[in-house]
C-alpha cells in the first residue's frame, strides 16, 4: 500500500514583500488616508485647530484641501511609476541606485513657495513628470507634506524608512515639518488676548507718588 501523502504544513509565515510590494504597500496606504483626510478634514479642521496647525501650517480649509489634492495625485503617479518599475526595484539597491542616477536630477522639484498660504496645484500631467524624475524617497516625503503625515502617525515608521532607502532626505522633512508647526497663522490667535494689558510708561511718567491719605 502506498504510503500517504504528507500533508501541507500550516500556519507558515507569510513571505516577505518585495521591495516594490512594500513600496506599493505604502503608497496605497497613504492613498486611502489621503482619501479619508478629504472626507474628514473640514469636521477635524473645525474641533482640533492644532491638528491643522502641525499637519498643514494653516486652518485654511481651501489650502489644506487644496495641499491633499496634489499629495493623492503625487501618491498615483508614484503608484503607477513603482508598479511599471517593479522588476527594476526588485533587483536589488545597486541596480536602482544606478538607474536612478542615469535620470536628469538638476530640475528643481514642483514644490510650493515658502508661504504655504501661496501653494498652488500643478496640473496632473505636471505632477506625473515630478514624480518619474525625482527619487522615490523624495516624493514620499513630498506626500507626507501635503497629507499632514507627522511622526506621531502610523505609517511613519514604514514612511522614514523608505525615505531613507530610496534616495529621499529625512532630516529636511522634519526640519521642515518643525517650521511648519511653529509659523505663524493668525486664524489660531484666539479671539480673547488673555496677556496681561502693556503699562503705558509714557501716562505714568511725571506723576510722582501717590497722594497721601
Amino acid at each position: 500500500m502506498p504510503p500517504a501523502a504528507a500533508s501541507p504544513p500550516t500556519n507558515q509565515p507569510d513571505p516577505q514583500p518585495s521591495r516594490a510590494g512594500h513600496l506599493l504597500s505604502l503608497v496605497r496606504k497613504l492613498i486611502d488616508y489621503g482619501k479619508e483626510l478629504v472626507a474628514t478634514v473640514r469636521q477635524r479642521v473645525a474641533s482640533d485647530p492644532i491638528f491643522a496647525r502641525t499637519g498643514f501650517g494653516t486652518t485654511d480649509i481651501a489650502l489644506i484641501l487644496t495641499r491633499i489634492a496634489r499629495g493623492l495625485h503625487r501618491a498615483q503617479a508614484l503608484e503607477d511609476r513603482v508598479t511599471r518599475c517593479a522588476a527594476l526595484l526588485d533587483a536589488g539597491p545597486r541596480r536602482a541606485r544606478g538607474q536612478s542616477k542615469a535620470r536628469p536630477s538638476a530640475a528643481r522639484p514642483l514644490t510650493a513657495p515658502p508661504d504655504p498660504r501661496l501653494a498652488g496645484l500643478p496640473t496632473a500631467d505636471q505632477i506625473a513628470a515630478e514624480v518619474r524624475r525625482r527619487p522615490i524617497g523624495a516624493v514620499i516625503a513630498d506626500i507626507c507634506r501635503d497629507l499632514g503625515i507627522l511622526p506621531s502617525h502610523s505609517l511613519w515608521r514604514d514612511v522614514q524608512k523608505l525615505i531613507i532607502e530610496h534616495g529621499g532626505s529625512l532630516v529636511r522633512l522634519l526640519s521642515d515639518l518643525i517650521d511648519q508647526a511653529f509659523s505663524p497663522d493668525p486664524r489660531l490667535r484666539s479671539p480673547t488676548d488673555m496677556r496681561p494689558p502693556t503699562p503705558c510708561f509714557e501716562a505714568l511718567s511725571g506723576t510722582g507718588p501717590p497722594p497721601p491719605r
